[in-house]
């Protein structure tokens, strides 16, 4: 580096560097000095740390959507990918179940400013969770893509394959590709530079093209769960060795839950009966089985540990040895006319569920450790179960988000949207929550998204 020569050259420079430090600490400390209270609201409730509307993007008509659904098509609603410091949307303007022009646009997560903003076209799908900091998506003309997330650029690994599901774990990333059709599929293990550097492993199972669920591939609860229509195979995440097989029978459905277990209920086809539940543990076996026609239906599942329950019909099993622990009639709304009876739990949040009957008209706490009841209230009220930040749970309706706490059943905060943006078609349709933790918040809609901070007291 040149030298800056003459005393007065010296002193401007530390002048400068004096200056810059200063900046530097201003921006640090921006997000916090600059969230205000929202009108109306309690002071227990997070503050409006910033606001950006995809209008403010130039782009007439445009809306956010979810990237983890790619982008030529618009099949999910609005959201996002928290990367941390980054928050990654996508955005283009719908047409025809489309979206045109779509590009990916990475969004400060402290302030709210546009970072970079790059085409992203015929992108298929992207995994829910960065990988060494970039967000891995593939495309539709086969080729796996990561964008950066402090600048945006674009990084390209051709392959021959034909992939339909993506997911990624700590450093990794989980390929599915293959003819669905012709159940000839392989699920790879590797980086986005090197896509089978760790493993790949061919799996005898498929289903049609129009019914390849979205969540085909899940790494995130101990073990690997792969399905495609009736078709489940489990495998281990370091090696990729299959460590079991079931299915699905019926109109059956299944779901991964926190240590390495599938939930499975069972389903008739003819008037969608629910005929009983089970529990496979990580080596396949069922370890317990219930005959209640009910199933539960979890937006949020974030177990304390594996000491917690698991909820099978109208009952609680130990997660562990699928022992029977409790039974609990909450469990269950009872049926109306000719509407069958169905399960109330909505989230695990810890070691308590929160359970809504909308046909009951009420809220419940239960606590997953016993099985009893902690509180109940009467609602008129029912929302969207968006967040969880280990303390309250977030809920959204089309007026605004509120929060629960969810082991005494009060009301923590209420943020009405229009208290937030005036304009009514701000905050219209369903939405995304990130919940970051000591009450910070990011929840995008279409139009419009926000930071929520605590507000210093």
């Amino acid at each position: 580096m040149r030298t800056i020569p003459g005393l007065r050259n010296l002193v401007l420079a530390a002048a400068a560097a004096v200056v810059t430090t200063a900046a530097a600490v201003v921006v640090h400390v921006q997000p916090e000095d600059t969230t205000r209270k929202i009108t109306g609201t309690a002071d227990s409730a997070p503050g409006l740390a910033w606001s950006t509307s995809a209008a403010g993007f130039g782009r007439a008509g445009a809306e956010f959507r979810d990237p983890r659904a790619g982008t030529e098509f618009q099949s999910y609603g609005p959201g996002f990918i928290d990367g941390g410091d980054t928050l990654v949307t996508a955005l283009g303007v719908l047409d025809d179940g489309s979206l045109r022009d779509p590009v990916l646009v990475g969004i400060d997560a402290e302030t709210g400013a546009k970072r970079w903003q790059t085409p992203a076209a015929d992108l298929t799908g992207c995994a829910s969770t960065p990988v060494d900091g970039q967000v891995v998506c593939f495309s539709s003309d086969r080729a796996l893509v990561g964008y950066d997330l402090t600048t945006g650029d674009a990084t390209r690994t051709s392959t021959k394959w034909f992939p339909f599901a993506i997911a990624t774990l700590d450093d990794r990333v989980y390929v599915a590709e293959g003819d669905v059709e012709s159940d000839d599929v392989r699920v790879h293990a590797g980086t986005l530079a090197d896509p089978d550097a760790y493993w790949s492993q061919a799996f005898d199972m498929g289903t049609s093209w129009e019914d390849l669920p979205f969540n085909a591939l899940d790494v995130s609860h101990g073990q690997g769960v792969f399905t495609l229509g009736a078709d489940i195979a489990g495998f281990d995440l370091a090696g990729g060795k299959p460590t079991w097989t079931t299915t699905q029978d019926g109109c059956s459905d299944a779901g991964a839950t926190s240590g390495a277990l599938l939930v499975r209920a069972r389903t008739e086809c003819d008037g969608r009966e629910i005929t009983g539940s089970d529990l496979l543990d990580r080596t396949g076996r069922t370890i317990a089985t219930s005959h209640s026609k009910v199933a539960q239906t979890l937006s949020i599942d974030f177990p304390t540990d594996d000491t917690v329950p698991v909820l099978l019909g109208d009952s609680g099993y130990d997660r562990r040895t699928g022992s029977l622990l409790w039974t609990s009639s909450d469990l269950i709304s009872a049926p109306q006319e000719t509407n069958a009876a169905t399960g109330t739990a909505a989230a695990i949040c810890g070691d308590v569920a929160l359970l809504q009957d909308t046909n009951a008209h009420n809220t419940t706490g239960l606590d997953l450790r016993t099985g009893h009841r902690l509180w109940r209230t009467d609602t008129t009220r029912f929302g969207t179960i968006l967040g969880w930040d280990g303390h309250t749970v977030v809920l959204s309706d089309y007026t605004g988000l509120w929060a629960v706490d969810p082991r005494t059943g009060a009301i923590s905060w209420d943020i009405p949207f229009l208290a937030v943006n005036i304009d009514t078609e701000a905050f219209t349709g369903s939405g995304q929550l990130g919940a970051h933790g000591k009450g910070r918040y990011t929840y995008a809609s279409a139009q419009t998204i926000i930071g929520l901070r605590p507000l210093e007291h």
